[in-house]
């Protein structure tokens, strides 16, 4: 009669350990269904977007879906945790929430406050706009687009390496993404030659570039004349505010065209030589 009454009892036990396992199973399949939707969502957001004529507009909206897609990630998680624990028998729902969190404070006492750090950090970094997804930042060593901004880290893609960098460790960020940049250029000119006329030839190579590509300028460029002696060469200097991001692609095309120009005319850049002299 015992081993009878122990056989039932161990049936209610299976039965419930069973259906507390498939509970746990269904409170994590929710779980990860409802973040796959979310990541649809942001997903989608983010493809739409791409089709916006503003594109600080655009920017801002992938900024804010990914970060959103990571707050609720973390969310869906902690109140899976919860009711796994409710299901385990340890309290009701509301008081797991509460020892999870617990959990966290007591987590944080033993080394995790950087984790608290990046987060908060990640906040203050999307509320003040101090970049978003696309600009081009330099954080730290690091040079390199924006590709996602999550709660804890940023990534960066830095001539296609995947750069993680947790957000509490970022103390200074170079944007270089704005609405205009600064093309600036020294030419050196050799001491020998007429520096008047080599500002003149130079300021028509400027505007014969500038008249040819103005859609990459916002305002005529200046060439400022002599602005230093050098050991071996007079500057010329120039700058001109440009189309955001196109300062590089200026620079490199006036280096090519003003070396090519000075060539056909004779005109001489020094460089710096050294003189062997053999005595025996």
């Amino acid at each position: 009669m015992d081993f009878t009454k122990l056989l039932e009892k161990l049936k209610a036990d299976i039965y419930l350990i069973v259906s507390d396992l498939l509970i746990i199973i269904i409170v994590f399949a929710i779980a990860r269904f409802f973040i796959s939707q979310i990541s649809k969502f942001t997903s989608r957001a983010i493809e739409k977007s791409k089709e916006l004529e503003d594109k600080e507009q655009a920017k801002s909206i992938v900024t804010s879906m990914t970060m959103l897609r990571s707050v609720i990630r973390y969310v869906i998680y902690f109140i899976a945790i919860a009711i796994i624990l409710y299901k385990l028998g340890f309290g009701n729902v509301m008081s797991n929430l509460l020892v999870t969190a617990g959990i966290g404070s007591l987590a944080i006492s033993f080394g995790a406050q950087s984790v608290i750090q990046d987060v908060v950090t990640g906040l203050f970094l999307i509320f003040e706009r101090q970049y978003a997804v696309g600009d081009l930042v330099k954080i730290g060593e690091h040079l390199g687009i924006v590709t996602s901004i999550a709660m804890r880290v940023t990534y960066l893609d830095c001539k296609g390496t995947k750069v993680i960098i947790p957000n509490g460790k970022i103390s200074e960020v170079i944007n270089y993404t704005n609405t205009h940049s600064m093309f600036e250029l020294t030419i050196p000119v050799s001491y020998k030659e007429n520096i008047r006329e080599a500002i003149d030839f130079i300021k028509d190579i400027l505007n014969k570039y500038y008249n040819e590509n103005k859609e990459l300028f916002i305002e005529e460029p200046v060439v400022f004349g002599a602005t230093n002696f050098n050991v071996n060469a007079v500057d010329i200097y120039m700058r001109g505010k440009v189309v955001n991001m196109k300062h590089w692609q200026i620079e490199r095309e006036l280096r090519v065209i003003i070396k090519e120009e000075m060539d056909k005319k004779g005109l001489y850049i020094p460089f710096t030589q050294i003189v062997v002299h053999n005595e025996k």
